[in-house]
């Protein structure tokens, strides 16, 4: 039996029975002892050993405020305010950082910072931005041709290069079989960002990403309800906003792909969903898919696209999330969310509703505490979001021409 392959996952919604897909730190919930708002924020020196700690346990902490995101494809984006403007020996650009919070031993978010300010700063309030590791595989650009492949055996070799040249923690038992292989795969530089998710299509509703230990991970989506995302409006949360959105349904797709036939056309497959099309008529729309060869692969990931884009999206806001919560000892326990599952959200009405978790933005302070707020479902579109795919689409043009003037050359 391999030893990546999943398990009772979630059970009950919070625990893993078999394996240690998700797992880090060796810890169980009951055997930390959590405190109420407290925070530390750890920054290590390249040899993996702490270079300073600034917590709110410690006297004269100059950290006034976090800010840090978890969204689905791990660590997101992190933002620290200090009062005074600690010094390069402390923290400094490009430096690991881990954020812990309520006393956990295990990390929250993993991450390293991207920009600081330099000495010399008459600001009153010195700001750090920072990303976690996910960001990096920006910087990793992927030049092979594979043929015939099991998709997690790809993901494995990305994750490699990824170990040696950005220092991700490499982890096999995160990279999920599909028991899909591909007839044949070319990427012709493009980085390990937007070959993931290429990869996460042809696995069919897979999710990737690196987690808060620094590891590359990939495996099926959790439609699981997790436990420790069930809230009632009012008890557990403060505010709840949801959306219905229609605006982006295509039920008709015409996918280009690298391969050239005898006309000089790249048209591989054309998927259509006639359930949709009766419910909102039909809508059309072509994607590009500049690393696929065969037919069989196009039709695999058009469908998966068609799953996403036939019908409305509901998604919503959820904000001033209830973390902590009391045992029957007098002790309490924490919620430790991961966009992982889905949120069942009870609104004042009664009524559950059931999103996937998209994002977790937490906020904290020595003054406020540790507050949370939540999106969940596919957010509409904004307009850096369209700005991105954008750019993605014109790198996805330019990749098919650069594939049909290869064939061209080479006569086919």
């Amino acid at each position: 039996m391999k030893g990546n392959i999943l398990y009772g996952l979630y059970p009950y919604g919070r625990y893993i029975r078999a394996g240690i897909i998700g797992s880090g730190g060796g810890y169980l919930d009951e055997e930390i002892g959590y405190l109420p708002d407290r925070f530390d924020v750890i920054a290590y020196n390249k040899d993996g050993t702490k270079s300073a700690i600034f917590s709110s346990g410690v006297e004269g902490n100059s950290l006034e405020k976090i800010t840090f995101e978890i969204v689905d494809t791990g660590c997101g984006k992190a933002e620290l305010i200090f009062r005074r403007l600690p010094n390069n020996t402390e923290l400094t650009v490009d430096q690991r950082i881990d954020i812990h919070l309520f006393n956990d031993p295990r990390p929250w978010w993993s991450g390293y910072i991207l920009n600081c300010p330099a000495p010399g700063s008459t600001a009153e309030k010195y700001q750090y931005i920072a990303h976690g590791y996910y960001h990096k595989l920006e910087s990793v650009v992927i030049f092979a041709n594979y043929q015939n492949a099991e998709v997690s055996s790809i993901v494995s070799d990305f994750a490699r290069q990824a170990e040696d040249k950005v220092g991700l923690n490499y982890s096999r038992d995160l990279l999920i079989d599909t028991n899909y292989r591909i007839s044949r795969m070319q990427f012709d530089g493009i980085t390990v960002k937007e070959a993931l998710k290429q990869l996460s299509d042809f696995a069919v509703d897979y999710v990737y990403g690196v987690d808060e230990h620094r590891r590359l991970f990939f495996r099926p989506r959790n439609r699981e309800v997790n436990e420790q995302a069930r809230f009632w409006v009012g008890e557990h949360l403060n505010g709840y906003e949801p959306v219905e959105d229609a605006d982006k349904i295509s039920n008709v797709l015409a996918i280009k792909g690298a391969a050239v036939d005898t006309e000089g056309e790249q048209w591989l497959a054309t998927v259509s969903d006639q359930e949709s099309q009766l419910l909102y008529g039909i809508r059309e729309k072509v994607l590009t898919l500049p690393s696929a060869y065969s037919a069989s692969d196009a039709e695999r990931w058009g469908k998966n696209q068609l799953s996403n884009l036939g019908y409305p999206v509901e998604s919503a806001k959820v904000s001033g999330v209830h973390l902590e919560y009391p045992l029957a000892d007098g002790r309490f326990s924490v919620r430790k969310m991961w966009t992982d599952g889905a949120s069942v959200i009870t609104d004042r009405a009664g009524k559950a509703h059931n999103y996937p978790i998209s994002k977790l933005k937490y906020t904290v302070s020595a003054n406020d505490g540790i507050k949370c707020d939540m999106e969940l479902g596919k957010q509409p579109e904004t307009m850096d979001v369209y700005l991105i795919n954008l750019a993605r689409y014109a790198k996805s043009l330019e990749l098919l021409q650069s594939a049909a003037t290869k064939q061209i050359k080479l006569g086919g």
